[in-house]
């Protein structure tokens, strides 16, 4: 499989977001496609998109269509919830910690303009509330960063740390890359969420809404609501979702 459908699969799988910018993104993935595959370009968008569950391109935009009149009706009643510190999500508690190591180290930055989208990826190894993670971003278009956080993460316990060729781990997905039943191995929580940057800072959504937990080890929740809540570093712990 190409690293262009690793990329359509990854990110718009876990969150279709129907704004301009994003069908954008589809879009220069779809040229990618024709100019890799030599096919059209409406083939090409069609095959974007039949990967995220689409009939075709026409079905795609109809459907966002009605996704964007539903989005509009509800952004207002989910912006207008009081949000209280201690009412505040442990996975999306264990984010801001993620994306406060993120902003301490310089690997990213919260202003958007200085960065070239399209190179605007990577991961480090680092200590997260006192355990070895995995913290993964990428940048989805529009200044947008998908965050990825593999926390209590065990390299040497993972079965394809060291393979050969895309076998290995290499740290560019969403998940680990090996089998789910391996997961509770290696890796006691798989979170990701969404930071926006041009229309203002914030992490997307307001407490579970907006966060994909990918994986969760038997005992693990119970350790995250006791996790200490973070102060964002320039940023809002949450905000509209782009649904």
């Amino acid at each position: 499989m190409s690293d262009i459908f690793i990329a359509i699969i990854n990110i718009f799988t876990m969150k279709l977001n129907s704004n301009t910018h994003n069908f954008e993104y589809l879009k220069r993935l779809a040229k990618n496609i024709k100019r890799e595959q030599k096919v059209s370009h409406l083939k090409a968008l069609t095959l974007t998109v039949q990967n995220l569950g689409f009939r075709n391109w026409k079905h795609f935009l109809n459907e966002s269509k009605a996704k964007r009149i539903i989005s509009a009706s509800s952004t207002n009643n989910t912006l207008k919830k009081t949000i209280k510190l201690k009412e505040h999500d442990p996975y999306r508690k264990l984010l801001v910690g993620a994306v406060n190591k993120l902003l301490i180290e310089n690997r990213i930055t919260l202003n958007s303009m200085d960065v070239d989208e399209e190179n605007e990826r990577g991961y480090i190894f680092c200590k997260l509330f006192g355990n070895n993670s995995i913290v993964i971003w990428r940048n989805i278009g529009y200044g947008e960063l998908h965050i990825s956080l593999w926390w209590k993460y065990n390299h040497e316990k993972h079965p394809q740390a060291n393979l050969d060729g895309n076998r290995k781990e290499r740290f560019i997905s969403a998940e680990p890359l090996a089998k789910r039943y391996h997961y509770p191995k290696f890796v006691g929580v798989v979170a990701n969420c969404w930071l926006e940057r041009r229309n203002g800072k914030y992490i997307q959504g307001v407490n579970r809404e907006g966060i994909l937990i990918s994986y969760t080890r038997k005992g693990e929740l119970k350790h995250l609501k006791e996790l200490p809540i973070l102060k964002p570093k320039g940023y809002e712990i949450s905000g509209n979702f782009h649904i």
